[in-house]
């Protein structure tokens, strides 16, 4: 009587276990905890840094890295949130360098406090366009915010042209917050960028507003419905 199946080799059965279970694990590690595998990766760079050029990891160089990574870092927190729903604003740089020269540029005949407070204002009214552009008028937010950075560029070129007899000055408070180190290695602007990312991470998962940014970029249709 011939039977209705092949004999399996010993020893490959389908048996639990194996390789085929630990990389479905570690496949699983990649996608749910982004950030381990991203802290795995940076260790090794340094290292290998460090064993291409021994003592260029020190104090300075920490300070000098973080120093140079917290605006970096502080723009894509609030890009996380656009990109949350679903969107995407390619005018932060754009956005970010006008409000830091109009800031550097209005300081000397204006003052600090009017000089920071234009840039930021100027700052708002470029993330209102883009908004009322994006979320009335239905425009793409990439077509968006692309031309909002032409637009702000354009207009600081001409700024620009008119300012440049006046000068440029960074209020004291600003070079301290942007450009000075604490106790050797910790850069003065982590006053801003710690707040900043623990209220993106608290507001994101603990509160409601943050359930519903990540309702609409999942599905902005039902979001709506419920």
């Amino acid at each position: 009587m011939t039977g209705t199946g092949a004999a399996r080799p010993a020893g490959t059965a389908g048996a639990p276990g194996g390789p085929s279970m630990a990389g479905g694990a570690l496949r699983g590690v990649i996608r749910d905890r982004p950030l381990i595998p991203l802290v795995i990766l940076f260790v090794g760079l340094v290292a290998v840094l460090e064993l291409a050029k021994p003592g260029i990891v020190n104090g300075n160089w920490v300070a000098t890295t973080l120093r140079a990574a917290i605006p970096l870092a502080i723009l894509g927190g609030c890009q996380t949130l656009a990109m949350l729903t679903g969107g995407i604003d390619l005018s932060v740089g754009a956005v970010a360098s006008m409000a830091a020269f109009l800031m550097a540029t209005l300081t000397v005949g204006q003052g600090p406090v009017v000089a920071i407070a234009v840039g930021l204002l100027a700052a708002a009214v470029a993330g209102l366009i883009n908004g009322i552009g994006i979320g009335v008028f239905k425009v793409h937010p990439l077509i968006m915010t692309l031309g909002m950075s032409l637009v702000v560029l354009g207009l600081m070129s001409v700024y620009q042209l008119v300012m440049v007899q006046s000068g440029i000055l960074v209020p004291d408070a600003i070079q301290w917050l942007g450009s000075d180190i604490s106790f050797g290695f910790a850069p003065n602007s982590l006053v801003v960028f710690v707040p900043v990312a623990v209220l993106i991470v608290v507001g994101l998962r603990r509160t409601g507003y943050g359930r519903l940014l990540f309702a609409v970029g999942d599905n902005p249709i039902a979001s709506r419905l419920a």
